[in-house]
């Protein structure tokens, strides 16, 4: 037990997994409970084997290996190197030209042969990704029930209740990492979608493992199932899900409960939970009830602010000024637009030592009834409240444009075409180098497209997006569009959080992640119209990142002795 904490040796001793990279020698699973002896392998061979997706080669099997797992007449005797194989499957890929094939193709490959398709997707990253996630998941989690083949996590329902416990030691693999949980209500820019949404956290763990390097047996995708309120899918045959309307309240509440105290209970304080597309109401809610008690972290919330943050840095270093010479115009004031501002706010106040009540005057907010202002503090929701300044009622954006001056336009409202010729018009009269980000997926639902933001500000414009866009030529200028897209932060992020052995989540660390992504951007990159380094160098990106989260998690534990010692 050396290197251990009294708590986590007892813990262990009496059965209990107690979660991160305490659990990656597999001493923990040798309890009363699963009388596993650490040291006894089981080795897996013949057939049994090329049915294992972990460990099953292909093709790329030697003659020594066959003889010795008992493959001889279960393989064509070709041997094909592992680099052959993935040219031979991204040829496959290529030839099929609908975007939810490639996604199946891909899932069917990871099912098959988990160290191929880990493989594939990490040399062929930038071509890849917007197939395994957005935006094609979305069009996949729509027609999940139709495409559902074999099960890739854990589906926890009403059902199930009283039973958490129980059903998260049916998951074969005990030494978990991450957690990444959604309840389906808010997919993308797509509205409920029950329990067809599992193939977010599938999506976003498969990322976890290709550009953060968590290996996949740590990596467990669940969606809890408490209804949905979609017509279309309560009748459609192939929904996978309760048919039945979303749960709400107490009933609600307690079994997100259950489910938290068994997660603890099972892996330990060291898990951490990843909460995905939660509706706004929920989203907020669950994060303040467990940050204090559980490694948190909100992908929608945090994760989104701080790949805004990022970008809005590298930008503003080029540029010119820092975030608090800056005002800043949300479109959209649900949880990525107030997370975003908010981390906005946090960086303002510690650059430029102000409170941050004192930074919250550079953010305005708009929502679906215009212009968030103090008249409306009655009628709004409470973390709106914040962003409530003294103004006159505004109904429309541009009209909010015209009187706020933005030189920062943000859309997190899953409004397609709100960026109108006239919105960015508009910005583009009041700025010089206006910052437009048009952050909503997927790609139906995003403010504006690339094309539209360079040519309506005659090439000024400083742009994001949260889908993939092509180069722009404007003027005999290339313009390589920037993709604002979370997995520049999350699998960076998730690492740093487990290799420090962290139990829980503090905002300086976010604002790390954020930090170590703006310092990885060029002076070449932004020459290009990018904001983020490029995704061909994802993995060194995430690597740089997980380092800076890591050391601020060691920072602030011994900034805690510190204190708790001036205290004693």
């Amino acid at each position: 037990m050396a290197g251990r904490s009294g708590e986590e040796a007892d813990a262990a001793m009496a059965g209990v997994a107690t979660g991160g990279v305490e659990d990656a020698y597999g001493e923990d699973r040798a309890t009363e409970d699963q009388p596993v002896t650490p040291w006894a392998v089981c080795i897996a061979s013949g057939h049994s084997l090329l049915r294992d997706p972990r460990h099953n080669k292909g093709l790329s099997f030697t003659e020594k290996e066959r003889d010795a797992h008992y493959l001889r007449g279960l393989l064509p005797p070709a041997i094909l190197p592992q680099e052959l194989q993935e040219k031979r499957l991204l040829q496959n890929v290529r030839q099929l030209e609908v975007p939810l094939q490639r996604y199946m193709f891909l899932m069917d490959l990871q099912e098959r042969n988990e160290r191929l398709f880990y493989k594939l997707m990490i040399d062929n990253v930038e071509e890849l990704l917007p197939v395994v996630y957005t935006p094609t998941v979305g069009e996949a989690c729509q027609k999940y029930g139709s495409i559902f083949r074999r099960s890739q996590g854990l589906y926890i329902s009403l059902k199930d209740k009283g039973r958490v416990l129980e059903l998260l030691r049916n998951w074969p693999e005990k030494s978990i990492q991450v957690i990444v949980v959604t309840d389906g209500e808010r997919i993308l820019g797509l509205g409920d979608l029950g329990c067809q949404g599992m193939g977010i956290p599938v999506g976003k763990l498969a990322l976890y493992t290709a550009l953060g390097g968590v290996r996949p047996s740590a990596c467990l995708p669940i969606t809890i199932d408490v209804g949905t309120n979609n017509e279309e899918l309560l009748n459609d045959e192939f929904y996978i899900g309760l048919r039945q309307r979303r749960a709400t309240g107490q009933e609600y509440t307690e079994l997100l409960d259950e489910f938290m105290v068994a997660v603890k209970q099972n892996y330990g304080q060291k898990v951490l939970v990843q909460f995905e597309d939660f509706a706004n109401h929920n989203a907020f809610a669950l994060l303040d009830k467990y940050k204090a008690t559980h490694l948190v972290f909100n992908d929608d919330i945090q994760g989104t602010a701080a790949v805004v943050l990022a970008g809005l840095m590298a930008g503003l270093k080029f540029a010119g000024g820092t975030l608090a010479d800056h005002t800043f115009l949300f479109f959209g004031a649900g949880e990525a637009g107030t997370g975003i501002a908010e981390l906005v706010a946090l960086e303002i106040s510690m650059q430029s030592k102000t409170s941050q009540e004192e930074a919250h005057k550079n953010i305005w907010l708009v929502d679906s009834k215009g212009l968030i202002v103090s008249s409306r503090k009655d009628s709004i929701q409470p973390f709106k409240k914040l962003y409530a300044h003294e103004h006159e009622p505004v109904k429309d954006l541009l009209s909010a444009i015209k009187d706020i001056k933005p030189t920062a336009l943000i859309g997190s409202a899953g409004v397609g075409q709100s960026f109108t010729k006239e919105v960015i018009e508009a910005m583009s009269s009041i700025n010089k180098r206006p910052i437009i980000l048009a952050l909503s997926n997927p790609t139906s639902k995003s403010e504006c497209t690339a094309e539209q933001a360079y040519s309506w500000s005659q090439g000024r414009a400083i742009f994001g997006s949260g889908s993939p866009f092509d180069p722009v030529k404007y003027n005999e200028k290339l313009f390589v569009p920037a993709q604002a897209n979370n997995a520049y932060i999350f699998p960076g992020f998730g690492l740093g959080v487990v290799i420090s052995g962290a139990i829980r989540v503090k905002d300086d660390m976010v604002l790390a992640a954020a930090e170590a992504l703006a310092e990885q951007v060029t002076a070449e990159h932004f020459d290009k119209g990018l904001i983020y380094p490029p995704f061909s160098s994802i993995r060194k990106i995430s690597t740089n990142i997980a380092a800076r989260v890591a050391a601020k998690a060691y920072d602030l534990d011994w900034q805690a002795i510190s204190l708790a010692q001036k205290t004693w």
